[in-house]
C-alpha cells in the first residue's frame, strides 16, 4: 500500500469547528489509505503571536526562540490526536527527535537534511496516523531549528521524498490559482509545473518546499479539505487552467 503524506495547514485549523472537519477526513482517510503520516502547523495567526511574545533582549538565544514558537505546532499535535481518538482512530503524536528529522541551517531558517527511516517505519506499525509537528527540525547537537515561514510544506515535501510516499497539501481553497481568488474570479490550476508554481506573486506553497520537489522529482497535489476537491497536481508536467462555478468557495 502506498504511503502517504498529508500536511494540513493552518488555514484549515483556525477553529474548533475546522479541527473538527480536519479530524473526520483523516479519520474517513485512514480507513482505506493507511498508513497516513500528517504534518501539522500551527493554526492561522498563532505563530505570529508567539513570536511577539519573545521579549526582546540581547540575552535571548536562538534555542529558546525556536522552543517558544515551536509550540504551536505542538499543541495542534496533541489537539488533533485527542479529536482523532475521540473518533476511535489510534493517532500516534510524535517529536521530530523520535524520526531523526535533523536540520541545519540558520536557527530560523533552517533546510531538513536527514530522517531516520526505520525509526519512523517502526512508528507507523504502531497506528493508523502518525501525528508529526511539522515548521521543525532538531540539529545534529540536539537543538531545534525552525524551517522558516510556510516550512510545514518542506517538512511534508521531505518526508515524502524520502519514503517515496504520495504528498498532499491540504489548504483552505480548491487549489492554486492564477491570482488571488479571495479578491477576483480567478482559474484554477488543474496541474502546472514546479516553476510555475514559483513564479506566482502569491507564495502558496513555500519556496524552499517546491524546490526541494523539483530537485527530488516530487509531484504533490494541493487541495482543500472536502474529498470532492479536484486540487492541483504539481509537478513536471504543462500548466493547465480551468475555471470552477465557485471558485472563490473556502473549505
Amino acid at each position: 500500500m502506498t504511503m502517504q503524506v498529508i500536511k494540513c495547514g493552518g488555514s484549515v485549523l483556525g477553529s474548533d469547528q475546522a479541527v473538527a472537519g480536519v479530524s473526520d477526513m483523516l479519520a474517513a482517510r485512514a480507513a482505506v489509505d493507511s498508513p497516513l503520516i500528517v504534518v501539522v502547523s500551527a493554526p492561522a495567526g498563532v505563530t505570529d503571536v508567539l513570536f511577539g511574545e519573545i521579549p526582546l533582549q540581547a540575552s535571548t538565544s536562538s534555542a529558546e526562540i525556536v522552543e517558544h514558537v515551536s509550540q504551536g505546532e505542538q499543541r495542534m499535535v496533541a489537539e488533533l490526536a485527542e479529536h482523532l481518538q475521540g473518533r476511535g482512530v489510534a493517532a500516534h503524536p510524535v517529536k521530530v527527535a523520535d524520526i531523526g528529522l535533523h536540520a541545519s541551517g540558520h536557527p530560523l531558517d533552517a533546510d531538513l537534511v536527514s530522517l531516520d527511516i526505520p525509526a519512523l517505519q517502526a512508528i507507523l506499525q504502531q497506528a493508523p496516523i502518525t501525528l508529526v509537528p511539522g515548521f521543525v527540525g532538531i540539529s545534529h547537537s540536539g537543538t531545534k531549528r525552525l524551517l522558516g515561514r510556510g516550512g510545514s510544506d518542506l517538512t511534508a515535501v521531505f518526508l515524502a521524498a524520502e519514503l517515496d510516499a504520495r504528498c498532499e497539501l491540504i489548504q483552505s481553497i480548491q487549489g492554486v490559482y492564477e491570482v488571488d481568488p479571495a479578491h477576483t474570479r480567478a482559474a484554477r490550476f488543474s496541474q502546472m509545473h514546479w516553476d510555475d508554481l514559483l513564479d506566482l506573486e502569491n507564495e502558496v506553497v513555500q519556496g524552499k518546499a517546491v524546490r526541494l520537489a523539483k530537485q527530488r522529482g516530487l509531484g504533490f497535489l494541493v487541495r482543500g479539505v472536502s474529498s470532492s476537491t479536484p486540487g492541483t497536481m504539481v509537478g513536471d508536467m504543462t500548466a493547465k487552467l480551468v475555471q470552477d462555478e465557485t471558485p472563490n468557495a473556502t473549505l
